[in-house]
């Protein structure tokens, strides 16, 4: 996968994560606007100013067979099946510290809704130090199945929504039931086959749902052939310069990004990179310029093959990546956006004639 939009992955993850780390209240998004800088033009300026192309006819990689076994296809179904469950849920009796609820909530600040203050159907484990602001989880406890209650929290002075920072505000909250300690899987019959996915029934989603994981199999072996042919070109190309700026810029986004989350999370810059993210501010600037670099590479093999993703493949790419990540085209979209999808597809895209003109050898 183009390392952008891992990147841009691993951004909407730590957006999910921050939320309900450190002294925060749930919110389902953060605006953060921290890629929003123009950068180097690669499709229109000339680039052979900046990289030498290598060689990239007649390279050698592998491709693994695809074969999904019995046993695989169980695992997987099995797994489906997981992410369905849910714990028991008692409703007999009040909320104890510790447990795990699933409760509504809405925030009022002077009797008006604040935003990102209401939710639904959330797990709230009852306790301090849960990753809500103080006072926010340790009230649930004591409190009843099905009745409606209310309480006063204030923010922290020092909270990442300045809007919201020392403000007092009042909760109205409703626990539907405390999570016990069995999971309960659900079983595979028809009807959850029809309820879930929309299938007829077992045998028709078993063989739908075999294609499905096939398919996922050979889009992970190819991305790892690709992935191989991609490092040989890497390694025959030469960088004779870089873009004005645009190491920088790179390094700059990032290290902006991650100095949000920190803020988010309550810590410093540097303790957030080593604890959450397991990097260096010193790698985060050698990964810019690798970006960097592949940018140049990617997009003069893309001019010397004369690649051009058509409006109909990046329709068409999109779906698939969107449903690899259990998302539809629109949100995974809106998640990542146009230029990092198009960035990957237009990889994928350059890999695939490259693979036509190198010696693929399929091994099981």
């Amino acid at each position: 996968m183009n390392k952008k939009l891992a990147c841009l992955l691993l951004a909407t993850l730590l957006t999910a994560t921050a939320c309900s780390g450190g002294d925060t209240v749930k919110t389902d998004s953060v605006e953060t606007g921290f890629l929003d800088t123009e950068g180097f033009d690669y499709e229109n300026a000339d680039l052979s100013q900046y990289v030498t192309l290598g060689t990239y006819e007649g390279l050698s990689a592998q491709l693994t067979k695809v074969k999904v076994t019995e046993a695989q296809l169980e695992t997987e179904i099995d797994n489906l099946l997981s992410s369905y469950g849910h714990y028991d849920e008692i409703t007999d009796r009040q909320v104890e510290e510790g447990d795990t609820v699933r409760a509504d909530y809405a925030g009022y600040l002077d009797d008006v809704a604040f935003e990102g203050g209401t939710a639904k159907d959330q797990e709230i484990t009852a306790a301090s130090g849960t990753g809500y602001i103080d006072g926010f989880a340790e009230a649930f406890i004591g409190q009843m199945p099905g009745v409606e209650f209310a309480f006063d929290v204030t923010f922290p002075e020092d909270y990442g929504n300045a809007e919201m920072a020392g403000k007092e505000v009042t909760f109205v909250c409703t626990v539907h039931a405390i999570y016990g300690d069995e999971y309960i899987v659900p079983e595979l019959t028809d009807e959850f086959v029809k309820e879930n996915f929309g299938y007829n029934n077992v045998e028709e989603f078993r063989i739908l749902f075999r294609d499905s994981v096939e398919k996922q199999q050979a889009y992970e072996n190819e991305s790892a052939m690709y992935s191989s042919l991609w490092t040989q070109i890497l390694d025959n190309s030469t960088i004779l310069a870089y873009p004005d700026g645009e190491v920088d810029r790179l390094y700059n986004e990032s290290k902006a990004m991650y100095e949000y989350y920190a803020e988010m999370y309550g810590t410093d810059y540097d303790t957030f990179l080593a604890n959450y993210v397991g990097v260096t501010d010193e790698q985060l600037k050698t990964d810019a310029e690798s970006y960097v670099k592949e940018d140049l590479i990617l997009y003069s093999l893309m001019e010397a093959i004369g690649s051009e993703l058509t409006d109909a493949e990046y329709t068409e790419g999109r779906e698939f990546l969107a449903g690899m990540y259990g998302m539809s085209a629109d949100e995974f979209e809106s998640y990542y956006g146009e230029d990092a999808i198009r960035a990957t597809l237009n990889w994928e895209d350059v890999m695939k004639s490259v693979a036509a003109v190198s010696n693929i050898t399929e091994v099981e």
